[in-house]
């Protein structure tokens, strides 16, 4: 492992934080203001638009429909891309839209993403100006920029996500091309006649020609029963002279996973060459103080930005509490064990917040690194100014269990369940294993949907209740035995880190990052949990590592999905 020494850099002090702070764009401009002006818009388009007829396919429309419904997703996203395709849609809409209402209203939303541009461009701006007015200089160690380096991972989400819009953009493209190709036959060999409308559902856009048999047909525009109307015909094929059949839809779905591709890859080669930038060279810095929120972003100076960062190739040992697997190959530290044991507990002390090198381009959308006194945290995403002050993680559940005396303690092996109620509800519940397949061999759900929906809510029942009837803790002189739905964790008490409560029950946690809730167990055998561990520790009995083997509840499923699938066979 490359050892981590943070470099020093010049704290940003108050008032530059304070001219940082004011000279950045506030949050809701792009993403409120300018949403509910495209929103407004929108709705002047369509209250202004009295045209009847003339429906059929719009390439220009087909390819500004794009624009258009990529903008407000860019506002959240990409603000600077977000305001660009507001522009864009802007011009389209004032050079091709016949609605001057539209084009007035699409043209102000227009400006109004021009001068919010504008206005990011010169923030940015004087962001970075603020910090170079104090900045250091700072270059990594060129072991540890090496070792990163060579951590990075070939491959990103955002890649094979954009290789897959990509294809189904293509395969959209090719279909529309191919129905295009279809309908234009269609069209060329078909025969002009007169129709009878039989029927009109305008509120689901379906009518029924008579041509001379009757045909369903979709519509746009709404119709009266009888009336006439000119039609093509070409075998089964039946259009309405003034409805052409429109296709363009699929052209826009295949250049909209184009669009999304284009800018997750562009997204993903600018975190690449950033990373790049950012382990090579020297870089301005300063220092700040950072926190986790709980979303896993680092946050700078109690709000001042969050960044999205990936720690590599060195791993903090503070445990997840999240049950992944962790690689704990070099062992958790007794201290740190401790560490976290107290604070579990309720005796530690709050952590303040750590003091960082923020060392790149400190400004909204700018890309940095944090170095700490134990790892390098690489961006994941640009520099963001937050909409309010993040939430600091709730990684503790429940509270510490207040002092108290378990008097005398129980005889061993002893066996805690939930409430009797819940098990009671527990075993009602099982009640789904039979009857998700009995209703469907009865013939009640209509269907292969109906069919899935009622035994999928049959399985459901059954997992909940089985896990309700069959959850317990049983304490042993040499640890906890934790029977969830799907494992049976063995802990010895020495593992334990300790017992936490809420107003459901309890809240165990054991090394290394093991957590779970016993629902309907007293506090008080919290405290004789505690006790015997401690009496434990005193005796200076070493234990072992803590294990968990799989327990009834995937067989239970597994019989269950027999059980399912026989009575959809039947």
């Amino acid at each position: 492992m490359v050892p981590v020494t943070r470099p020093g850099a010049p704290a940003l002090d108050g008032p530059r934080i304070d001219r940082w702070v004011s000279a950045a764009v506030p949050w809701w401009v792009p993403r409120l203001v300018l949403f509910l002006g495209w929103v407004a818009a929108g709705a002047v388009a369509l209250a202004t638009d009295n045209a009847t007829g003339g429906y059929g396919p719009d390439l220009t429309f087909a390819v500004a429909v794009v624009v258009w419904l990529a903008t407000p997703v860019l506002l959240w996203w990409l603000p600077l891309a977000g305001c660009a395709a507001g522009v864009i849609f802007a011009v389209l809409d004032v050079l091709y839209d016949d609605v001057p209402a539209a084009s007035v209203a699409f043209g102000i939303h227009g400006l109004l993403c021009l001068a919010t541009m504008a206005w990011l461009v010169s923030a940015r701006r004087r962001q970075a100006a603020v910090v170079a007015e104090v900045a250091g200089t700072v270059r990594l160690d060129e072991a540890l920029a090496g070792r990163l380096r060579e951590s990075l991972p070939a491959w990103g989400l955002r890649t094979v996500a954009a290789v897959l819009l990509a294809m189904a953009g293509i395969g959209g493209i090719a279909w529309y091309d191919h129905r295009a190709a279809q309908v234009a036959q269609h069209e060329s060999a078909a025969t002009r006649t007169e129709g009878v409308i039989r029927s009109a559902d305008n509120s689901e856009g379906v009518v029924v020609v008579e041509v001379p048999q009757p045909v369903r047909v979709g519509v746009l525009d709404s119709y009266q029963v009888g009336q006439v109307v000119p039609v093509l015909v070409d075998g089964d094929w039946v259009r309405l002279v003034a409805e052409p059949e429109d296709v363009t839809g699929w052209l826009s779905a295949g250049l909209g996973s184009l669009v999304l591709a284009g800018l997750l890859l562009f997204r993903e080669q600018r975190m690449r060459s950033a990373r790049r930038r950012l382990l090579s060279g020297p870089l301005p810095a300063v220092e700040l103080t950072a926190d986790p929120d709980e979303h896993g972003r680092a946050v700078l100076h109690g709000g001042l930005a969050v960044l999205p960062v990936e720690a590599a190739p060195i791993r903090f040992t503070r445990p997840q509490l999240t049950g992944e697997d962790v690689d704990w190959t070099d062992g958790w530290p007794a201290e740190q064990a401790e560490d976290f044991g107290e604070d579990w507990r309720g005796d530690g002390q709050p952590d303040e917040p750590a003091t960082v090198t923020v060392a790149g381009d400190l400004r909204d959308g700018g890309w940095v690194l944090l170095i700490t006194d134990s790892a390098v945290l690489l961006p994941e995403a640009p520099l963001r100014t937050p909409m309010g002050r993040p939430a600091a993680p709730d990684t503790l559940p429940g509270k510490p269990l207040p002092p108290t005396d378990p008097g005398d303690l129980p005889d061993l092996p002893l066996v805690l369940r939930p409430r009797r109620r819940d098990r009671v509800l527990g075993a009602l519940s099982l009640l789904g294993f039979a009857a998700g397949p009995a209703l469907v061999l009865a013939g009640v759900p209509d269907g292969w949907w109906e069919t899935i929906i009622v035994l999928w809510l049959g399985g459901v029942l059954t997992y909940q209740g089985w896990g309700r009837l069959t959850s317990r803790v049983r304490l042993t002189r040499g640890g906890i035995e934790v029977y969830d739905r799907t494992r049976v964790h063995q802990v010895p008490w020495q593992r334990l880190h300790g017992v936490r409560c809420d107003d459901k029950g309890l809240w165990l946690a054991w090394d290394p990052d093991i957590t779970a809730r016993v629902s309907g167990v007293a506090e008080r055998w919290g405290a004789v949990m505690l006790r015997l561990r401690d009496l434990s520790l005193a005796a200076g009995d070493p234990g072992g590592q803590a294990s968990a083997r799989l327990g009834s509840g995937p067989g239970v499923v597994l019989a269950y999905v027999l059980v399912a699938a026989a009575a959809m066979w039947v």
